[in-house]
């Protein structure tokens, strides 16, 4: 908790400080292929050899926040909160919920103004959650970060994103001690607040 506050700090300081234009903000939702292993173990994999179907499809949900155009130059700074999951299910209907969520500063760019790209890095954290009991799926924390390309589509300061993002994360698991890595590529769409150059 206090390296989140920690970076949380530097993040604001940062933003506060820049020569920005306008308030940004974005938020909404994707789904795409989600991929999660402990220890390199492929979860999927395991429900696939023991004769289970699984479902690989997962949704993410974020919303980032700054300030931007930059010094006019299309460029802005972000914070941004990201979480993608997907469950898996067995044939006595227990389930296993995979989570991974990114917490950190972020830039997006836009090379022409049809075009937004985007980056962010920071802290990560599970909220894994099973049906089965006692079985603790806590993370100590790790690291995270994403990737997109979107078109930005809309009037004046008011924009649809629809886009392909790549998230990825890993965490150590309380308890077990276990690193959990998930990926994941998904098409997405948001609605966006900004002004543009």
């Amino acid at each position: 908790m206090r390296k989140l506050l920690i970076v949380g700090c530097i993040f604001t300081a940062v933003l506060f400080s820049a020569n920005a234009q306008a308030f940004y903000a974005d938020a909404g939702f994707g789904f795409g292929r989600v991929n999660t292993s402990l220890d390199g173990n492929d979860i999927s994999d395991t429900f696939k050899t023991a004769g289970i179907s699984v479902n690989e499809t997962g949704i993410d949900l974020g919303v980032k926040a700054g300030y931007g155009p930059i010094a006019n130059i299309p460029l802005y700074i972000v914070g941004t909160f990201v979480g993608t999951g997907h469950r898996l299910t067995d044939v006595n209907g227990d389930y296993f919920q995979y989570n991974s969520y990114l917490i950190g500063p972020g830039i997006i760019f836009y090379p022409i103004p049809l075009i937004q790209l985007a980056g962010s890095f920071g802290y990560s954290f599970t909220g894994n959650q099973t049906s089965l009991p006692e079985t603790m799926l806590g993370s100590t924390g790790g690291l995270a970060g994403e990737a997109s390309a979107a078109i930005d589509l809309g009037k004046g300061n008011h924009g649809l994103l629809l886009g392909l993002k790549y998230f990825w994360a890993t965490n150590t698991l309380e308890t077990i001690e276990v690193e959990q890595n998930t990926s994941a590529v998904s098409i997405f769409v948001r609605y966006a607040l900004r002004q543009k150059l």
